[in-house]
């Protein structure tokens, strides 16, 4: 079974339903939603779509619906390729005009930010200007990375953090949406510190979305810094690598990468990364070697899923995007991880780690009771080699449990724990997970949040 989940982006490329069960057909385990583009309307649509596939194939769908957040877009413009040293200008405008080279900018504050000298990422530094004046009425750059210049694409300042709120108000109607939709997770955009998720979960409850998760995306310095603090706050954790070059050189990244996986392991969240990797395959049906070089170095560090964006987004070649990541990751998965000694760790946690290795030791598959999904974070954190089924009388904590390394979830019609182990020896029978000779531990916990109970049985022996 293959541990490290797929998640995937839908956009132009994948929003029919032929395209999303084709998808789910060559291994995706989970869809995010961009609110930065498109209409709930779309959305909508495509939800639905979702949630017919999952109820007639009986499938368990975790669906990201991820903010906008506090980012800068360029306004309108006609595309723009732009060639090395070409000159172009910045104008605070919502339009701007190609001819002229003028790129426009409608937030008067980053604007206003600009210096001589500044480096501006233009799609997260598909396009990379210097500047070199700050005139009167616009400012005068220099192109140092060859590109295309296109309307609605991210704007950013090289190491300045730009003083916006956390959530717009166009966040809060899409947080609104995303509780009236049911979704399981919301991606949080540019956290900066552990108030921010704070924040956003106060929102959730107030609207009765408390049962939808936060995913907190690492995609600033202050986030780094502040790590620790938001992995705490936060139910799971997405390195969002294309930003964080805002704030950091290239040749920096994948030791942050590697730091961010090794303290959100240690404090027992999952951990995805996304961006960037099969990049190439927008335009081309094969990754390049570096790709695949760096989708096996994640994998070995250890992370919960792998998240493609602009490939299956807007890509040319999205279902094989996933078949060939797909192919990497068994691979990648066959090699060793990266061992995490987790920190602060509670009785529960010491339970489940003792469960971990007790399968390592008898080479048994463990199957865990679990209501809201509690046991099973517990289990994953440990990254078991040996196979995890996980079962909850909750649907929603079936399809959030699709985000953890490892996990395999069902529900289950079925309230006590101790009833319930016999059900599910007898659906993993049935589903031909287990067969004779098989050992399994069975756990649950017998109170709510608790990880407590176990049983070891071999399979046709009584």
């Amino acid at each position: 079974m293959r541990k490290t989940k797929i998640l995937v982006t839908l956009g132009p490329s994948t929003f029919s339903k032929n395209m999303i069960w084709r998808l789910i057909r060559v291994g995706v385990d989970g869809f995010r939603l961009n609110f930065s583009h498109g209409t709930h309307e779309e959305k909508e649509k495509i939800i639905r779509i979702i949630r017919e596939i999952e109820e007639r194939k009986k499938l368990f769908i975790p669906i990201v619906g991820d903010l906008q957040g506090p980012v800068v877009r360029v306004g309108k413009i006609e595309e723009l390729p732009v060639k090395r040293g070409d000159t172009v200008y910045l104008i605070n405008d919502e339009k701007g005009d190609a001819e002229k080279k003028e790129i426009p900018i409608p937030n008067e504050r980053l604007y206003s930010m600009i210096e001589e000298g500044d480096v501006v990422l233009i799609e997260s530094g598909r396009v990379v200007l210097n500047v070199r004046n700050v005139l009167d009425f616009k400012i005068k750059a220099e192109v140092l990375v060859d590109g295309v210049i296109k309307s609605e694409k991210t704007l950013a300042i090289k190491g300045k953090d730009i003083p916006l709120p956390t959530l717009s108000e166009k966040d809060v109607q899409d947080v609104k949406f995303a509780v009236e939709k049911d979704l399981d997770y919301i991606g949080l955009s540019f956290v900066r510190t552990a108030r921010d998720v704070k924040g956003l979960r106060e929102i959730l409850n107030s609207l009765g979305g408390e049962n939808i998760k936060i995913l907190s995306k690492i995609e600033t310095k202050r986030s780094v810094e502040n790590l620790r603090w938001i992995v705490k706050e936060s139910d799971a954790i997405l390195v969002a690598r294309g930003d964080l070059a805002i704030y950091y050189d290239l040749e920096k990244i994948p030791e942050v990468q590697r730091s961010i996986v090794k303290t959100t392991r240690e404090l027992g969240k999952p951990v995805l990364i996304g961006t960037q990797l099969l990049d190439s395959m927008c335009e081309n049906p094969v990754p390049s070697r570096s790709e695949v070089v760096d989708v096996v170095t994640a994998i070995r560090e250890g992370v919960d899923a792998l998240l493609l964006t602009g490939e299956t987004a807007i890509g040319k070649y999205p279902v094989e995007s996933v078949i060939w990541l797909n192919r990497i990751i068994m691979e990648g998965e066959k090699g060793s991880i990266m061992e995490v000694e987790p920190r602060e760790e509670e009785l529960y946690d010491r339970f489940a780690h003792g469960i971990v290795q007790l399968s390592e030791s008898l080479e048994a598959k463990i199957a865990a009771y679990t209501r809201k999904g509690t046991t099973a974070y517990r289990l994953a954190r440990y990254r078991p080699t040996n196979s995890v089924y996980a079962f909850t009388p909750m649907l929603k904590a079936a399809r959030q449990l699709g985000l953890l390394r490892g996990v395999k979830a069902y529900t289950i019609d079925e309230t006590d724990p101790q009833k319930a182990f016999p059900k599910i020896i007898e659906f993993l029978k049935k589903k031909q997970e287990i067969t004779l000779g098989d050992i399994v531990i069975l756990t649950a916990g017998m109170t709510a949040g608790a990880t407590d109970t176990i049983r070891v049985e071999k399979i046709g022996v009584s």
